[in-house]
């Protein structure tokens, strides 16, 4: 650290964490920016997709809001909210992508080109927050990690004495 109040750090500093998963469909890792700072409420890390990969599953958040600022390479976005066409929409460094919570706009980042695809990604930290994955029809609730299938969907009462 470069100040006495530990909040000052050169992202490059910052260990690279990987989170791709066995298949290689999803090929993305990133160095967690706030950690490394003590940040409390806000998220914030860059992020790599590697060339010929996915960033996350297509998802969006109730509670959370996410930004997005293009560092480096071209990537495509891939956004829809259920009820219309789903849009692919070219991305290169400068550019910022926002997703408030709540607005059922799911996304996730493709990386068609041969060099990694990099951007800054920030978010609030909503521990309550809940997370739809519309391609596998997933739920994710955060603060219990626990992840359901929505279907079938059960009464109130289902399994209740």
């Amino acid at each position: 650290m470069r100040s006495r109040f530990n909040n000052v750090v050169n992202a490059r500093d910052v260990p690279e964490e990987d989170y791709s998963e066995p298949s290689g469909r999803y090929q993305v890792g990133g160095r967690e920016i706030a950690e490394a700072v003590g940040a409390r409420d806000l998220g914030y890390s860059v992020s790599f997709v590697a060339p010929g990969s996915r960033s996350y599953p297509f998802h969006f958040h109730h509670g959370e809001e996410e930004a997005f600022y293009v560092l480096e390479g071209r990537g495509l976005l891939r956004q829809g909210d259920g009820e219309g066409e789903e849009e692919l929409i070219e991305l290169g460094p400068g550019d910022v992508v926002a997703f408030p919570a709540g607005t059922g706009i799911a996304h996730q980042f493709l990386n068609e080109g041969d060099v990694p695809f990099t951007y800054l990604a920030i978010s609030n930290k909503v521990y309550s927050d809940v997370a739809e994955f519309p391609d596998s029809d997933k739920v994710l609730i955060r603060s219990t990690r626990l992840i359901a299938r929505r279907s079938p969907r059960l009464d109130y009462f289902d399994g209740e004495l």
